[in-house]
């Protein structure tokens, strides 16, 4: 049941619900497998030893791009492999910024964001993310990962907020699922149309 008069902080995670990255087929490549489930190919993402590694800020993109080659046997150049992974996030979605600006002043906006160094300054300065929110938990500056227990408790201690006073807005079920168990109201959106819809449901914006 939604208790939206409980609700003190929104929560956004970035890639695919601000952020566009890309079509599915661009993540399929590296896993050189033919799918239709974009969910499943996030699952294989999220579960990868080197993606999590590199989100967590243990090893340098060089090292990440060798390591991602080698555990899913793809045979690409690594120089090309790297120039499309930086050019992975393509931009805000339209109406992100303006979307997020319509949040009344009374919520605290806070990101949580599995990321890493090649991506974060894009995303912030490229993209205009930085300033606009009063916290950012990037997984690659915490050094803890979704959908792991730790990374969402870390948010709540910081946020010092219970858990059901956040609204998570995600675009992956995995990770909707985890912040439940940890009282949090979540939900999984995708992109921009999706996020709307979910501040309208809570009362967010009007």
């Amino acid at each position: 049941m939604i208790n939206v008069a409980e609700i003190k902080v929104i929560l956004f995670d970035l890639g695919n619900v601000l952020v566009d990255l890309g079509i599915k087929e661009d993540f399929a490549k590296v896993f050189q497998i033919n799918t239709d489930s974009e969910s499943h190919l996030w699952e294989m993402w999220l579960k990868s030893p080197s993606v999590k590694a590199f989100d967590s800020g243990q090893i340098p993109l060089k090292l990440f791009v060798e390591r991602l080659l080698e555990e899913t046997g793809n045979s690409i150049d690594s120089k090309t492999f790297t120039e499309n992974f930086i050019n992975w996030p393509k931009g805000l979605f339209s109406g992100a910024l303006e979307l997020v600006e319509r949040i009344p002043a009374q919520y605290h906006l806070a990101v949580l964001s599995n990321t890493n160094d090649a991506h974060w300054g894009k995303l912030m300065d490229e993209m205009g993310l930085s300033g606009l929110f009063h916290s950012y938990f990037a997984s690659h500056q915490t050094g803890l990962v979704k959908p792991d227990l730790d990374a969402f408790d870390h948010v709540i201690n910081e946020l010092g907020v219970e858990p059901s006073k956040i609204l998570f807005l995600d675009d992956n079920q995995i990770n909707v699922d985890v912040a439940i168990t940890m009282g949090m109201q979540a939900e999984q959106v995708k992109g921009i149309v999706g996020a709307q819809e979910i501040l309208y449901r809570y009362g967010v914006i009007k």
